[in-house]
C-alpha cells in the first residue's frame, strides 16, 4: 500500500488521537495568579544631570510590588515549566549630599522603575505519596526550587524626593520630581532564582521567594553612561486554580 493510499487512514488516525492529546494537556497545565512585595537597588552608581545640577548617588535598597499570571506547564511529576507576565517595581533610594553652586545639598530622594516582566522559569518540586480519602485526593504540601531567565520592557521611570539645605544661610526644602526614562534602556533581562513551598489539592496556595539580576539591556544613553544592572529580591503569595 503506497502513502497516497494510507493518507486518508492517516488523517482519520491524527483526528481521533487529537482530542486525547489536547485532553492530555489540559489536565497538566494549570493557572493562576501572584502579587507581592520586593526589594531592590542598583549595582551601580545612579547618575542624573540636569541643567548645572550633576548627581553621582550610591543606591541604597528600595522597597517595590510585583503581581501576575502564571501559566504552569507539567513536563513530569516532580519538573514543571512556568511562564508568569507580570508588572514589577523596582528602583533604589539616596540619602545623601551633593554640591550645588558651592552650596551643600542634601536629598533623599529615589527611583521608581516600573517594567512589564515575562520570567520563564523551570521548577524541581518534591512529590509526596499521593493519599485519596473517599475517592478524592487529600491537600499536601510540596517544595521547590526554581531558575530561569526574564525579559523586561520598561513602562515608567520617575526620580522624586526631597532637597533641602541652607545656602547663604537660608534653610529650605522642596519636593521634585522628574522623568528619567530617558537614562534607563527600554528593554533589559536577566536570571532569577528561588525557593518555596505550596499546599493544596485541586486549588494550591504557595509562597515564593527569588532572587532576580538585569544581566543585559538593550542601549545606554552615552551622556550619562548609566548601567544600573537592577538587583531583587521578591517575595510572592501565589494561586493555582
Amino acid at each position: 500500500m503506497n502513502y497516497f493510499r494510507l493518507r486518508p487512514f492517516l488523517v482519520v488516525f491524527m483526528l481521533w488521537l487529537l482530542p486525547g492529546l489536547v485532553e492530555q494537556t489540559k489536565a497538566q497545565t494549570e493557572f493562576g495568579f501572584t502579587g507581592g512585595l520586593n526589594i531592590s537597588s542598583h549595582i551601580n552608581a545612579f547618575k542624573y544631570q540636569k541643567g548645572d545640577i550633576q548627581l553621582n548617588l550610591d543606591p541604597k535598597i528600595a522597597t517595590g510590588y510585583q503581581g501576575g499570571l502564571i501559566l504552569r506547564q507539567h513536563l513530569s511529576k516532580a519538573f514543571r515549566m512556568q511562564i508568569e507576565p507580570s508588572v514589577i517595581l523596582l528602583g533604589a533610594r539616596y540619602d545623601e549630599s551633593f554640591n550645588l553652586r558651592g552650596a551643600e545639598i542634601q536629598t533623599e530622594s529615589r527611583t521608581e522603575l516600573l517594567y512589564i516582566q515575562l520570567p520563564l522559569l523551570f521548577q524541581l518540586s518534591t512529590v509526596p505519596p499521593q493519599r485519596v480519602v473517599y475517592g478524592r485526593e487529600t491537600a499536601k504540601t510540596t517544595y521547590h526550587l526554581s531558575g530561569g531567565v526574564f525579559g523586561g520592557y520598561l513602562l515608567d521611570a520617575k526620580f522624586s524626593g526631597t532637597n533641602s539645605g541652607a545656602p547663604l544661610g537660608i534653610s529650605f526644602e522642596g519636593a521634585f520630581s522628574n522623568d528619567v526614562s530617558d537614562q534607563y534602556p527600554m528593554y533589559n533581562g536577566g536570571v532569577l532564582f528561588g525557593l518555596g513551598l505550596e499546599y493544596g489539592a485541586d486549588v494550591k496556595v504557595g509562597f515564593e521567594t527569588r532572587a532576580q539580576y538585569t544581566m543585559i539591556h538593550s542601549d545606554e544613553a552615552p551622556e550619562f553612561s548609566f548601567d544600573p544592572q537592577n538587583i531583587a529580591l521578591t517575595f510572592a503569595l501565589y494561586f493555582i486554580l
